[in-house]
């Protein structure tokens, strides 16, 4: 009650103030002093009174009479519009109050932003004059870091207006291939990266000099831990032998340039590795970017003379490097990478290995982004692979096992290898090199290495990789039994046999280590005691790594490899490592994935004859007194596994060779992991509308998820022209419904013989090259109104598009579906 007569005391006062300005204005008061108290009073009990509450008060209160119903309304009205723009006034006072001391502190941070920019302005002013003052004149020093004393006379680098000048064409070269238009670049498929908010597209080009490869990815990373990273080659890339940086010095601009020699390995042995002699060249773009480049220099681009090594034919690095460019929360890279391998020098049956774009995309480009990848993920504490052993350990073992393996196949006589047989006549070749005890070959003081290649057609590195896996005990389950001394003082700390140790091995999972595409195991062999001429003292283990197990696509490459382990090996030893490494004989997944692939026999798709190239190296550790006995033993195994490996090639051989399996369909089904014809269309049906779904947000214009029809009945009988073409191996139309079967004018046992690019390259020169990007950032395309050909070459127009991703959770399926509307026959384009 008390706070109401306050309420209208004041109220009294604002209407004596309201009324006294209006006499003093000249203005004519409608309400007398007296009316007005108690229309205050009024209001303070009820601010919106009714029809009936106004004629009370007016009963009531003497001093209204002569004022009339509806001047009483709109008094009230007034008097509710007052008080609402009074607290609107306060609120909009209150709001410029908080407002001018954000902008109080606003100006304040600014200020002192200010003053650490023209602090830190300074500093780099004061750095670049400390650079600038340096010398640049560094010796420079021998590949093999020879003391001064033993080489008192090097050569003297001078950082010369030539080679300064060289530093700076080799980034603008690069820049115009990393993100201008010097090369025409084509995506292809690629897996993605297991960090949530990494993403990123691959390209290769084979319209250029030699083979390239490009990446544009987004990832979570400061730039400077990305160069480094990018420099340190030989920790992310396995067929790096060496790098070492010859020379360093500055720049007049503040970069860096250095002189780099690099080794190779050779992936076979049917051809040489390859080195190269670069300038690297790391410098700071005006826009804040990053730039890594490097280039082949010569004698005739004003660089000192490159060291040699007669085991190495010299590659040419066209202009490549990384570009960095900081954004918020991370970085974006522009990674190039071109080389000319002199693939013309190297036999014809490699010579795909060394023109295929994709496996350079594989090596160079995929190696590092799954470092970076890796590390992100390590840095952010996720687990992405495995949690039971530590990343770095996973990483060093299988990038140890990898480079064992490596110095297996090259056998280089720098590093002690000799050859045994130079004038062998079959196909094995051995080698024999000393080393140090260590480990497994504690006891030993010698080493051979057995290899040899076999040449396959029509099987898939990772089919063939999974079966050797499988068949273990087959190619393992050599007998001893003649070579028991050669045996019991080698083979046997390194190799299983007849009667030694139980075959069917037990393997210990320990992770993954490259991206979920590589394994790595502990295999146990336990040891059978009761054989008289066993000399092993126990249970034999391998460590083991499997690579390129779900490796369809391009630059297809699987390996198998193991290493006798125990824990008196070193940190730093080189394992003594064996296995198979295998080869897709094709120069691109354009080549793999074009119709010169398969042909058609009786209406279905069978592919042609694609080489494959088997690698195998085996070591076996021995006393050098015993050498013509390991040497007999060692050749033996090896021809025992190629003959088991001839056996099981003949398993993993590619459907279309027999007659159970005589076309790509039966490949689909069985990449697909369905039972039968009937079950793959269905869940194919499904899988198509769930993914249109999910990309575009709505159905499918038409469907009706209510219907008593399943799925795969409605997009049977629906006008759209709907389309599948598989992503795998070779991409061709899995399905069509019955619009598009009579829109293309063929039946479903001929849609194998269709290609994606046919259909689209009709109109407007669409590829699925120009799509495949958007296709792989958001889910879909839209395609405008264009035209096609059917089978018969007929004209077929459409007045819409679309494409879309048809993806399986488990990976299983891998392609697009396409939906052509309002589509009609035509003879005029």
């Amino acid at each position: 009650m008390a706070r109401t007569e306050v309420m209208v005391g004041e109220s009294i006062q604002k209407g004596k103030g309201v009324r006294k300005r209006r006499q003093e204005g000249g203005k004519y008061a409608r309400y007398s002093e007296d009316q007005i108290e108690v229309l205050e009073k009024a209001y303070a009990v009820c601010s919106n009174p009714t029809h009936f509450q106004r004629q009370q008060i007016m009963r009531d209160q003497p001093a209204l009479r002569g004022i009339d119903h509806k001047q009483l309304k709109v008094w009230f009205q007034n008097r509710r519009c007052r008080e609402k723009q009074k607290k609107e006034s306060g609120d909009v006072a209150s709001e410029n109050r908080r407002l001018n001391e954000a902008n109080k502190m606003l100006k304040e941070e600014n200020d002192g932003l200010q003053k650490k920019l023209t602090q830190l302005i300074s500093e780099n002013g004061q750095l670049r004059n400390q650079v600038l003052g340096l010398t640049s004149t560094i010796s420079t020093y021998q590949l093999g870091h020879q003391p001064e004393a033993s080489n008192p006379q090097l050569p003297v680098i001078v950082a010369d207006k030539g080679l300064v000048s060289l530093a700076e064409e080799t980034r603008k070269e690069f820049l115009s291939k990393a993100i201008g238009t010097a090369i025409n670049w084509v995506p292809v498929p690629w897996p993605k990266l297991q960090s949530p908010v990494s993403a990123g597209i691959i390209y290769t080009s084979s319209s250029c000099i030699g083979v390239a490869a490009r990446a544009y990815v987004t990832v979570p990373l400061e730039p400077f831990k990305i160069i480094e990273i990018f420099k340190d080659r030989a920790s992310w890339s396995r067929h790096c032998r060496n790098m070492d940086v010859i020379a360093r010095f500055p720049a007049n601009n503040g970069g860096t340039i250095e002189l780099i020699y690099t080794q190779y390995y050779a992936p076979t042995m049917m051809a040489c590795a390859r080195d190269f002699w670069t300038l690297r060249y790391t410098s700071l773009l005006d826009d804040g970017c990053f730039v890594i480049c490097e280039r082949s220099i010569s004698g005739s681009d004003a660089a000192p003379s490159s060291p040699a090594a007669l085991e190495f034919v010299r590659g040419k690095l066209l202009a490549s490097g990384c570009m960095i460019r900081p954004s918020e929360g991370g970085s974006t890279i522009y990674l190039v990478e071109h080389l000319d391998l002199e693939a013309s020098s190297v036999p014809e049956v490699v010579r795909p290995l060394y023109e295929s774009s994709e496996i350079v995309a594989k090596k160079m480009i995929l190696s590092v982004l799954n470092y970076i990848d890796n590390v992100v993920n390590e840095k952010n504490g996720i687990q992405t692979l495995d949690p039971f052993e530590e990343p770095t350990f996973r990483r060093s073992f299988s990038h140890r096992l990898s480079r064992g393996f490596n110095d297996a196949v090259n056998c280089f006589s720098e590093d002690g290898w000799a050859l045994m047989n130079p004038d062998a006549s079959d196909d094995v070749i051995m080698s024999i090199r000393r080393t140090k005890p260590f480990g497994v070959s504690a006891n030993f003081d010698s080493i051979i290495c057995v290899k040899s290649s076999l040449l396959l057609q029509n099987v898939f590195p990772a089919s063939m990789v999974r079966l050797l896996k499988e068949r273990r005990s087959n190619w393992m389950n050599f007998d001893f039994t003649s070579h028991s001394v050669a045996f019991s003082r080698a083979a046997c700390f390194a190799f299983p046999g007849v009667g030694t140790h139980n075959l069917s091995e037990t393997a210990v999972l320990l992770g993954h280590t490259n991206h979920e595409d590589e394994i790595l195991e502990i295999v146990r062999f336990d040891n059978i005691p009761d054989r008289q001429h066993n000399a092993s003292s126990g249970d034999l283990y391998h460590l083991q790594i499997s690579n390129g197990m779900e490796d369809t696509d391009f630059g297809t490459c699987s390996e198998l490899i193991f290493a006798p382990i125990d824990r008196n090996i070193p940190d730093d030893a080189v394992l003594l490592s064996s296995g198979f490494r295998i080869y897709l004989g094709t120069s691109s997944y354009s080549n793999l994935a074009s119709n010169e692939a398969y042909t058609i026999s009786n209406g279905q798709a069978v592919i042609n004859n694609l080489p494959t190239m088997l690698i195998i190296a085996f070591q076996f550790p021995f006393q050098s007194h015993l050498v013509e006995d390991v040497e007999a033993m060692a050749r033996d195994y090896l021809r025992h596994v190629i003959s088991c490996v001839k056996q099981i090639s003949l398993e993993a051989m590619l459907p279309g060779l027999t007659p159970e399996t005589n076309s790509i369909e039966a490949n689909l089904a069985m990449e697909f992991n369905v039972t039968s014809e009937l079950d793959f269309v269905v869940n194919l049906a499904n899988l198509m509308c769930q993914c249109y779904r999910s990309s575009l947000g709505v159905d499918m214009l038409g469907f009706n998820c209510h219907s008593t029809d399943s799925v795969l009945e409605q997009m049977q009988s629906h006008p759209y022209a709907i389309l599948c073409f598989s992503l795998a191996s070779v991409p061709v139309c899995i399905y069509a419904n019955l619009a598009g079967l009579t829109m293309l004018e063929t039946t479903p046992d001929n849609l194998q013989a269709l290609s994606v690019d046919r259909i689209l390259g009709s109109s407007y020169n669409l590829s699925l090259y120009s799509v495949l990007p958007t296709i792989l950032q958001q889910g879909y395309a839209m395609l405008p109104p264009g035209y096609t050909l059917s089978v018969m070459n007929r004209g077929v127009s459409y007045g819409q598009a679309v494409v879309w991703q048809v993806q399986a959770s488990d990976g299983s399926v891998n392609g697009l579906g396409l939906a052509f509307i309002d589509w009609c026959f035509t003879d005029v384009f």
